[in-house]
């Protein structure tokens, strides 16, 4: 409750001892004797009708003191604000990733449906997704429209870039994507291999991530030993088998390099554990605000307060006999 001019509020006290007064003075008027002849002798219902006219007079000018101090209320509500991570999400795209270690599915395709899940659940969080394999490529930047994320993830096939393994370029390109951010900033890089294509080095590439504030989340994807891969060629698809190689080392000092954490993902139960724990790390930190607003009533007291006073003149003209 707050006053626009408080000054009126030290009628009130004066007028709670004025209001006592005299019905203290009334009492002595009447005698006791008096009293308990009027308690008996008077109806229940014509000794509250007796009242009336006092208690709407004396309603009516409390109400007036609050009406004259123009009181307002205050409409409380509650703003929670989520400040959203933005977050980059590198994923290899080399035709490795189509090695069908991940039954049922390949490597690829769990990835990018474990991606979806996660990004449903970072519903503040801005996210982009930079896709590579001989070199980089910019399939989404940082965007709250998640839907325009997920339709690209999907769209998103292997063999749309130069094969190889360029760990270090993509890495500066989500650090590049990310540097105007001012909120705090996630890059998850997910491969199958080894560095092995662009100028820049993955340490070099940490080193940027590291001076930037940038945390780096490192997942190897892919069962040790040998994987089947799947290849195209002029009489349909064939299958190899090739020896999993991924430089956990390397990937392990990124993550170190950046605050951030390494994984290993053999399975698909796995990569999704992985990233439920990369969600429960980068929990959204949740800032609650109260806010007051004040609505004045003083009107409304008003309208209170002349239909109080109707009252009272509607009683004195049908009861003439009410003193």
């Amino acid at each position: 409750m707050k006053f626009q001019r408080p000054e009126f509020l030290v009628l009130l006290p004066i007028f709670i001892a004025l209001v006592y007064f005299l019905l203290k003075r009334r009492k002595s008027s009447l005698g006791l004797g008096n009293i308990r002849f009027y308690v008996d002798s008077t109806p229940t219902y014509l000794r509250y009708l007796l009242k009336l006219p006092e208690f709407l007079l004396v309603t009516s000018l409390f109400l007036a003191i609050f009406s004259a101090s123009e009181v307002s209320i205050a409409s409380r509500y509650r703003e929670v604000y989520l400040p959203g991570i933005d977050i980059m999400m590198v994923l290899d795209v080399s035709r490795s990733m189509a090695a069908e270690d991940f039954s049922p599915r390949n490597r690829f395709d769990v990835a990018r449906a474990v991606i979806k899940d996660f990004v449903n659940k970072r519903v503040s969080d801005r996210i982009g997704l930079v896709a590579f394999a001989g070199a980089p490529l910019l399939i989404c930047p940082l965007t709250l429209d998640h839907q325009f994320l997920l339709d690209s993830l999907t769209n998103l096939s292997i063999g749309e870039i130069e094969d190889g393994t360029a760990i270090g370029l993509a890495l500066v390109e989500a650090v590049t994507d990310l540097q105007s951010s001012r909120s705090s900033r996630v890059i998850i890089l997910l491969t199958d291999g080894v560095n092995n294509r662009g100028e820049i080095s993955p340490l070099d590439a940490a080193m940027m991530a590291k001076e930037a504030r940038i945390r780096v989340y490192t997942i190897g994807v892919g069962k040790r030993g040998m994987a089947r891969i799947p290849i195209e060629s002029g009489v349909g698809i064939r299958y190899i088998e090739r020896k999993v190689s991924i430089d956990e080392d390397t990937l392990s000092k990124i993550a170190s390099l950046t605050n951030g954490k390494y994984f290993r993902a053999e399975d698909p139960i796995a990569l999704r554990t992985i990233f439920k724990e990369i969600d429960s790390l980068e929990k959204r930190r949740t800032r609650v605000k109260i806010s007051s607003t004040y609505k004045p009533i003083y009107w409304e007291i008003n309208i209170v307060i002349l239909l109080l006073l109707l009252t009272w003149l509607l009683v004195k003209i049908f009861i003439p006999e009410v003193p």
